[in-house]
């Protein structure tokens, strides 16, 4: 058997009225969660993009409040959900009146029927009026098991809090069909709310019309903003007018908690007992964030890149070209090179099993690479054979890297040569090069 009667004041019960209002716009039907310290209204949208928790506190909220489950002891809860519909017929908008004119209620007493020697549960709402007229609800309820969204806020970095009467003066601008809502942090100081419909076309018929409300607000008009530069949160407007008319009932102020899009985001206000938050799915774009650096792809010998390497040697950052084999080094000057023109040019014998064809001094021109002015649009391969770069086979130059290159001030050039499979390899060994 399960124990339930709490008295609310009649200010109290037009609260209940409004949240149901509230929540009535994300299910047809509300779920109610009964604890020893607390009253929970529930409510989970049709596609499961919108969870509401609005949580009653037990000593604060209610004249007086005593639950007891059936089993479970002190931990334990009651749980079930109604149509909202039928709650709004009980919790009437004009059953309190600061007047207390004729129709307004004194009190409200609320009680669950769950006894064996009754054939039917109910959910009993008596409204007792001035005049001494009670008016007396019986619901029929459903036993559900309800669950609760999680959320944590630790994760959570963007943060931003504003006056909920604020808001909903900016959100009167938006268009009564517009779908979407994208909140970002523009880079001139602002936070910009735009709502949008994207065109959606059947052929030559349009069924959308596309509309875009932008409305850019000033940092300093917020309570709290820490939100990351350019990131782009994407919620449904329909759910963000009900939230924001809501909490404007209660004259408090709305917070924000998210991460990235595609992660839940929450918005939380409360005041007098009432606790409510709202954890809505996102979408976005969070690729034009001032986001920590990340690492630049390195190439290896199994792909080719247009993008210069992130491990550059020269002040204004653009890649160098690849080592060169002293076989085929040209004569003219190389950029990032200098410092070894003026070393003797090494007289290698001739091997007949050399991947490196020997050629004449007026021939090397011919096969000197094209003079490409602009480096960043350059093809080529890595020469530095990083083992770590892929899971791809590499093979290696047989040159040496001069002093400017990564092992720049480790030692002499002797020193800086590549170890590796030497110049008289096979050509087996280097099947699926060509």
């Amino acid at each position: 058997m399960v124990v339930l009667n709490f008295t609310l004041t009649p200010e109290a019960a037009s609260r209940i009225h409004d949240l149901l209002i509230c929540l009535g716009k994300f299910s047809d039907t509300v779920a109610i969660e009964a604890r020893h310290d607390k009253f929970t209204f529930t409510a989970l949208n049709s596609s499961k993009s919108t969870y509401a928790a609005l949580t009653l506190d037990s000593n604060t909220f209610f004249t007086s409040y005593e639950c007891v489950p059936g089993n479970g002891g002190s931990d334990g809860r009651f749980t079930c959900s109604m149509y909202t519909k039928a709650l709004l017929s009980v919790f009437k908008g004009r059953i309190y009146d600061p007047l207390g004119r004729a129709g307004a209620i004194s009190r409200c007493e609320v009680s669950v029927q769950d006894r064996a020697d009754e054939a039917q549960c109910r959910f009993i709402v008596k409204m007792v009026c001035n005049q001494g007229v009670i008016k007396t609800y019986k619901l029929t309820y459903e036993a559900v098991d309800v669950m609760h969204a999680l959320f944590d806020r630790n994760v959570a970095i963007n943060r931003w809090s504003m006056q909920s009467g604020v808001i909903k003066e900016y959100i009167e601008h938006f268009g009564t069909k517009t779908e979407m809502l994208d909140i970002f942090a523009g880079e001139d100081g602002r936070a910009v709310f735009k709502s949008y419909t994207e065109k959606i076309s059947n052929g030559k018929e349009v069924l959308k019309h596309p509309l875009v409300t932008a409305i850019a607000v000033n940092i300093s008009d917020f309570e709290d903003f820490n939100v990351q530069q350019g990131l782009h949160i994407i919620i449904s407007n329909k759910d963000f007018k009900a939230i924001v008319t809501h909490a404007d009932t209660l004259k408090t102020s709305l917070k924000a908690y998210y991460s990235q899009p595609t992660r839940p985001l929450q918005f939380s206000y409360g005041s007098d007992g009432l606790l409510c938050e709202f954890t809505l799915m996102t979408s976005g774009d969070y690729n034009s964030a001032v986001a920590l650096p990340t690492r630049t792809p390195q190439l290896s010998a199994s792909s080719l890149s247009r993008a210069p390497s992130s491990r550059t040697t020269t002040d204004n950052q653009s890649m160098p070209p690849p080592a060169e084999p002293a076989s085929r080094r040209p004569t003219r000057l190389q950029p990032g090179s200098a410092n070894r023109t003026n070393s003797p040019k090494p007289q290698l014998d001739p091997d007949p099993e050399s991947l490196f064809v020997g050629q004449d001094d007026d021939e090397e021109a011919r096969w000197e690479p094209a003079d490409y002015s602009n480096e960043e649009e350059m093809l080529g391969w890595d020469a530095s054979a990083n083992q770590d770069a892929g899971n791809f086979p590499t093979f290696r130059d047989t040159g040496s890297f001069s002093r400017t290159g990564n092992n720049s001030g480790s030692g002499t050039g002797t020193e800086e040569k590549m170890e590796g499979i030497a110049a008289s390899q096979t050509v087996s060994q280097v099947q699926g090069l060509w």
